[in-house]
C-alpha cells in the first residue's frame, strides 16, 4: 500500500469533511475495485464516488496534498489493467452521468464521463444522430472510459477512433485544478504557450516535446488507423495521424484534449467532454460469409473491403462453439453456414434501401460458390439487431466462459497491423502460439487489421505465466517487424506498457516521459501505466499464488464448471451485469448504478473470501452477506452473462455452507415451510386473511420473521385448487389427445386457485385429461433460502413421483414459473441421476405448452380485442424465455400482444417481502413495469409469476392476470 494506516485514515476523513462524495475505505469495498476485466488485481487505497464535478476536483486535490495517487474509473471493462492500481479509485460512473445540450449546428453534445454509450445513443436517436465509435461493451462502457482508452469498436473503417470525435475536454489536473482543453488555432498557439499559468505551461511543454522529437515521431509512429499505444503525439503534427478513409476532419489545431484521449488517466482526470455526433445511416445491412478456414477468410479480406463496407468483423470457431454451449447465445447461431472456421460479417451503410441491396448483392455475387466459402447470408432489415452482433459483442465474455483453468487470456489480444499484411501477420502469430504448445481464439476488426487473438493459457501455474511472458515478448517483436501497434483499442495498462519503449524507440519514448512529467511531475496520475515497465505476468488476479479454499462437499453439482471455485472464477470481470438499458441482469445494479450490486462484485467477493484476501469463517463472511443480500436470485445472469455466472445457484450454495455452522434465520425457515403454512391458511381462510391485514400481526411478523410491515400479504382461498378439482366434472373434450400432469404448486393451489382452474379448463378444451401432480412442495422456497438438504429431499421425492409419467411421455405442466422451472433447473443440479433429467425434459410451462401447435393444434377460442402487456417472470425469461407466453396469447385472434422489456418486477419470491428490501423492490417495480402499465390503463396486464402479480397489485393497485386466465376467458363452450 502506498500510504500508512494513519495517512489513509486522514485521507478518508478529509474526503468526508471536504466533499459530498461517497467514500469507501473498508477492506471489502477496496477489494471490489481491485480488479477490472483484465488479468490483474491490485488493492487500492480507497474508493470515492464523486457526486459532482466539484467533488471530483476536491478528491484529486486532497489526494495530491496527502501524497496519494488517483485512478479514474468508469465501468472497468478494460482488458489491460488500466483501472487497477495502488491509488485512490475515482468511480465516475454512478453520479457523473449527465447528458447536456445537443448542438445541432456544431454537431456536438456535452457529456459527463460516466455517461454510458448506449444511453447516449438512445438520447441522440430521436434527433437522427449517434456517437460514431461502437464498442462491443456499449451497454455499459462509459464515454469517459472510451476517451481514456481511445476506443474504436466495429465501425472504425468509417468513423475512426474516439480521438476523432473529441472536440474539447474539461479535466482535473494532478493538483485538483480544473481546466478546459480544446482546439487552439496555429496563429493563437504562441499566445496559449506564453500564458503565465498551468495551462500555458502545458501547451508550451507539449509543443517543445513534439518539436524536439518531430523526426522520430514521424518515423516511429505506426502508420495504421488502429494505434492507441503510447500518447497521441502524432496529433500535433499536421497530416501525420491516420484517419478513416473518407473522414473529413476539422481544420488542424493544437488540441491538448486529443493528448488526453488514450492516456488512460495518466495525465489528467476527465470531468466532462464535448464530443461530435454523426447522422444515423438511412439504411444498413449485413452480408455474412462463412469460411472453411481462417486463411481463406483473411486472404479475401481486401476484396470485401473494396466493396465499401463500414465494418468487416470476424468470429472464429472457438467463439461459435462457446456460444453454442450457452443457453441464451445458442439460439443466435443461425447466421453461420455449415461448420465454419471463421465468419466475416460486412456491415454496409447506404442512403436508401435500394442502394443497400445493390451493395450487398455485389459482395454476395463476388463470393457465391467460391472455394472455401461455405455459405452467405444477407440481413438487410434490423441488421443492428442481427444475431451476429449478439455473438460478436459477447466475444470476451464467451471466451472467458471456457471451462477449466486454461482460458483464452487477454494480454496480446489487441495487436493491429496494416490490413494488407494481416494474413501474413496472422500466420506468424499462430506459429508463435504453436511453438508454445497452444492455440488462440480469434475475433475482432479484420477490416482494420485489429484481430483479437487470445492464447489459451493456464496462468495458475508458473509455467503458464512464463509462457505468457514469452509469447508477449515474441509478439511484440513481431508487431515491430510488421510496423504495427501492440494495442489497437484496448490500451496499454499493465499488459502492454512494457513494450512501448521497443515499439516507439528511445527518442519517442523520451518524449512520452516529458509529456507525462509536464502533466504529472510527482507521478500521481494512475502511475505505472503507458510510460512504465510493468511485468505483464505480475499482479495476477488468479495466478500461481492463488489457492481457493473450497467446501469439502457441495449440495449442488458444480462438475460442469470444474467445481465450486471454478464456477465462481467464471466471472471474468467484463461487467455485462452493469448494463441497465434492457434485459433483466442485474436488477439491483439497474436501480443503484453501484458496483457493489453487480453480479461481478458478488462473484469477486466470493472469490476473495475463498482466496483468503477477505477474512471469513469458512465461507461465512459479513462482507459476503452484504454483497449477496440484494441478489434477487432472478437467474438472469445464468443466461445474460456470456460467461454463465449463475449467481442464484452460487448464493444458494453459499447459504447452505454457511448454515452448517450458523443458525438459520426464523424468516428463512418460515418461507421454506410455506406449503404447510399455506395449507393451514387455506383451511382457516377467513380468519387467516383477517389476521394478515391486522397491523399488530404485521408488526409482530416484522419483528420475528423480518417481513416488512408495509407489504400487502397474499391472501388464501378456502376453496383451493385441490378441493375444487375433487368435485370438478371434466370437459367432454378431455382425454381425446392424451393426458397431462398439472403441477399444483403452493401459490396456484392456495392463493390463486383461479389460475389452476383456468389451466384445467384450457387443457381439457384442447383434448387433454388433467391429473394433479399432488407434490408435497417443489422445494423452491427452501432452495432460495439455502436450505438445500431440505430442497434435495423434496426433489428426490418429487422425481420419484413424476418419473413414470415422464418416461411414458406425459407432459408435466406448471402455471407458476419459479416452481415448474425448479424441476427443469435445480433438480438436475442435485445429482439425482437420469430420472431427474427425464422429469426436467418433460416439464413445461402451461402457456408454452398451449403455444406449441404440435402438442396443442386445436383450441376453440373466441375472437378477442384490445391490447395485452406481457411481463415475463425473471426465471422464465432466463431459462426458457417469454416467447411461449406471447405465442399462446397470440392464438387469440384480435389481441394486440406486446412484451415489455421490464426486467425484474422486484418481488422475486420472498425478496420483496423482507425487511431491508422494500425500497429496492419498490424501485425495481417503478423502473419500467409500473410506469408501463400506468401509461396504458386500457391494456390488460398479464404476468405468469405469482410474485409479479402480487407486486403490481400491492405497490400499484393494479390487477394482473395469468396468461392462462386470459386464454380461458376466450374459450368456446363445448358443443352438444
Amino acid at each position: 500500500m502506498p500510504t500508512t494506516t494513519a495517512a489513509s485514515s486522514r485521507l478518508h476523513d478529509r474526503l468526508l469533511r471536504e466533499s459530498t462524495s461517497e467514500v469507501r475505505f473498508e477492506p471489502a469495498d477496496r477489494w471490489l475495485y481491485a480488479t477490472d476485466a483484465s488479468l490483474y488485481q491490485v488493492e487500492p487505497v480507497g474508493v470515492v464516488l464523486p457526486r459532482t464535478v466539484e467533488d471530483l476536483a476536491a478528491a484529486v486535490r486532497i489526494a495530491y496534498e496527502e501524497g496519494v495517487p488517483v485512478l479514474p474509473r468508469g465501468a472497468a471493462t478494460s482488458l489491460s489493467g488500466q483501472t487497477v492500481g495502488e491509488a485512490l479509485i475515482l468511480d465516475l460512473s454512478k453520479y457523473l452521468n449527465r447528458i447536456g445540450i445537443v448542438d445541432r449546428d456544431r454537431m456536438t453534445v456535452k457529456v459527463e464521463p460516466g455517461v454510458v454509450l448506449d444511453r447516449l445513443n438512445a438520447h441522440l436517436r430521436p434527433l437522427g444522430l449517434m456517437f460514431g465509435p461502437d464498442v462491443s461493451t456499449g451497454d455499459r462502457a462509459t464515454i469517459g472510459g472510451m476517451i481514456g482508452n481511445n476506443s474504436a469498436g466495429a465501425r472504425s473503417l468509417r468513423y475512426g477512433k474516439t480521438v476523432d470525435h473529441v472536440r474539447s475536454l474539461d479535466v482535473v489536473l494532478d493538483d485538483g485544478e480544473r481546466v478546459t482543453l480544446g482546439p487552439v488555432a496555429p496563429e493563437d498557439l504562441d499566445v496559449a504557450c506564453s500564458r503565465n499559468d498551468r495551462l500555458g505551461t502545458l501547451h508550451a511543454s507539449v509543443r517543445k516535446a513534439v518539436e524536439d522529437h518531430r523526426d522520430a515521431i514521424e518515423r516511429r509512429f505506426p502508420r495504421i488507423l488502429r494505434r492507441v499505444s503510447g500518447y497521441n503525439l502524432d496529433e500535433f503534427i499536421p497530416g501525420l495521424p491516420v484517419r478513416a478513409p473518407g473522414w473529413v476532419d476539422d481544420p488542424w489545431a493544437f488540441n491538448l484534449a486529443r493528448l488526453i484521449v488514450g492516456s488512460e488517466g495518466t495525465l489528467a482526470v476527465i470531468a466532462g467532454a464535448e464530443v461530435k455526433v454523426v447522422p444515423i445511416p438511412v439504411a444498413q445491412g449485413l452480408v455474412i460469409l462463412s469460411f472453411a478456414t481462417i486463411p481463406a477468410a483473411l486472404d479475401r479480406l481486401a476484396e470485401i473491403i473494396a466493396t465499401g463496407p463500414a465494418a468487416v468483423e470476424m468470429v472464429d470457431r472457438m467463439m461459435l462453439d462457446l456460444a453454442a454451449s450457452n443457453p441464451d447465445y445458442a439460439r443466435s447461431l443461425s447466421f453461420a453456414e455449415g461448420r465454419p472456421a471463421a465468419v466475416l460479417a460486412a456491415q454496409f451503410y447506404a442512403d436508401s434501401a435500394e442502394e443497400l441491396a445493390g451493395r450487398a448483392e455485389d459482395l454476395t455475387r463476388r463470393f457465391r460458390g467460391q472455394l472455401g466459402v461455405l455459405g452467405i447470408r444477407q440481413s438487410l432489415t434490423e441488421s443492428a439487431k442481427d444475431d451476429f452482433w449478439k455473438i460478436r459483442k459477447a466475444g470476451v465474455s464467451l471466451l472467458m466462459g471456457m471451462v477449466g483453468d486454461a482460458k483464452p487470456v487477454a494480454f496480446v489480444e489487441d495487436t493491429a497491423v496494416s490490413p494488407d499484411r494481416l494474413p501474413a501477420f496472422y500466420d506468424r502469430f499462430a506459429a508463435i502460439l504453436a511453438r508454445h504448445g497452444t492455440i488462440g481464439a480469434c475475433y475482432g476488426h479484420a477490416d482494420v487489421g485489429c484481430l483479437h487473438i487470445r492464447p489459451v493459457i493456464n496462468v495458475k501455474t508458473e509455467e503458464g505465466v512464463e509462457t505468457l511472458r514469452s509469447i508477449s515478448r515474441e509478439v511484440s517483436d513481431l508487431v515491430v517487424e510488421f510496423g504495427g501497434s501492440m494495442s489497437g483499442e484496448h490500451g496499454d495498462g499493465l499488459a502492454r506498457s512494457v513494450w512501448n519503449a521497443k515499439l516507439f524507440g528511445p527518442e519517442v519514448y523520451a518524449a512520452f516521459a516529458e509529456v507525462k512529467h509536464a502533466f504529472d511531475p510527482k507521478d500521481r496520475m494512475n502511475p505505472g501505466k503507458v510510460v512504465a515497465s510493468p511485468d505483464p505476468g505480475g499482479l495476477l488476479r488468479i495466478g500461481p499464488d492463488y489457492h481457493a479454499r473450497e467446501p469439502e462437499a457441495t449440495a449442488f453439482d458444480f462438475s460442469a464448471q470444474g467445481g465450486f471455485a471454478r464456477a465462481v472464477e467464471m466471472c471474468s470481470g467484463v461487467g455485462a451485469c452493469r448494463k441497465n438499458g434492457g434485459g433483466t441482469m442485474c436488477p439491483s445494479y439497474m436501480v443503484t448504478l453501484d458496483e457493489k450490486q453487480t453480479t461481478r462484485a458478488r462473484a469477486n467477493t466470493l472469490r476473495l473470501v475463498m482466496g483468503g484476501e477477505i477474512p471469513a469463517d469458512g465461507l461465512a463472511s459479513e462482507a459476503l452477506d452484504e454483497a449477496l443480500d440484494l441478489c434477487l436470485q432472478c437467474k438472469a445472469c445464468k443466461t445474460e452473462c456470456p460467461s454463465n455466472v449463475d449467481m442464484a445457484k452460487l448464493k444458494a450454495e453459499y447459504l447452505h455452507q454457511k448454515y452448517k455452522n450458523k443458525p438459520v434465520p426464523f424468516g428463512s425457515l418460515l418461507m421454506a415451510h410455506i406449503r404447510p403454512l399455506s395449507r393451514l391458511g387455506s383451511a382457516t381462510a377467513p380468519l387467516a386473511n383477517a389476521t394478515l391485514t391486522n397491523p399488530a400481526f404485521k408488526w409482530l411478523l416484522e419483528k420475528v420473521a423480518g417481513i416488512d410491515r408495509r407489504r400487502t400479504l397474499p391472501t388464501f382461498a378456502f376453496d383451493n385448487l385441490r378441493r375444487w378439482f375433487r368435485r370438478h366434472r371434466p370437459d367432454p373434450r378431455a382425454g381425446s389427445r392424451g393426458s397431462v400432469i398439472l403441477m399444483d404448486d403452493c401459490f396456484t393451489t392456495y392463493n390463486n386457485p383461479q389460475v389452476g382452474r383456468a389451466a384445467v379448463r384450457v387443457l381439457e378444451a384442447g383434448g387433454y385429461e388433467v391429473r394433479l401432480a399432488g407434490l408435497p412442495c417443489c422445494g423452491r422456497p427452501a432452495i432460495s433460502k439455502g436450505l438445500l438438504t431440505m430442497g434435495r429431499t423434496l426433489a428426490r421425492e418429487n422425481v420419484a413421483r413424476l418419473v413414470d409419467a415422464a418416461r411414458a411421455g406425459t407432459p408435466i405442466l406448471g402455471c407458476e414459473p419459479s416452481c415448474l422451472l425448479t424441476l427443469v433447473d435445480e433438480y438436475r443440479d442435485f445429482r439425482l441421476g437420469p430420472d431427474a433429467d427425464l422429469v426436467a425434459s418433460a416439464s413445461r410451462l402451461v402457456d408454452h405448452f398451449v403455444a406449441d401447435r404440435s402438442s396443442f393444434p386445436d383450441l376453440p377460442l373466441r375472437r378477442g380485442s384490445g391490447k395485452v402487456l406481457v411481463h415475463g417472470h425473471c426465471q422464465q425469461k432466463a431459462l426458457v424465455g417469454a416467447s411461449g407466453t406471447v405465442a399462446a396469447l397470440r392464438r387469440i385472434d384480435g389481441l394486440e400482444v406486446k412484451e415489455l422489456d421490464s426486467g425484474c418486477c422486484g418481488m422475486a419470491g420472498s425478496f420483496g417481502y423482507e425487511r431491508g428490501h422494500y425500497d429496492m423492490s419498490q424501485a425495481l417495480a417503478e423502473r419500467v413495469l409500473l410506469p408501463a402499465a400506468r401509461a396504458e390503463p386500457a391494456a390488460r396486464l398479464v404476468a405468469p409469476g405469482f410474485s409479479c402479480r402480487s407486486q403490481v397489485h400491492g405497490l400499484g393497485g393494479l390487477d394482473a392476470s395469468h396468461p392462462i386466465e386470459l386464454i380461458a376467458e376466450h374459450l368456446e363452450p363445448p358443443t352438444g
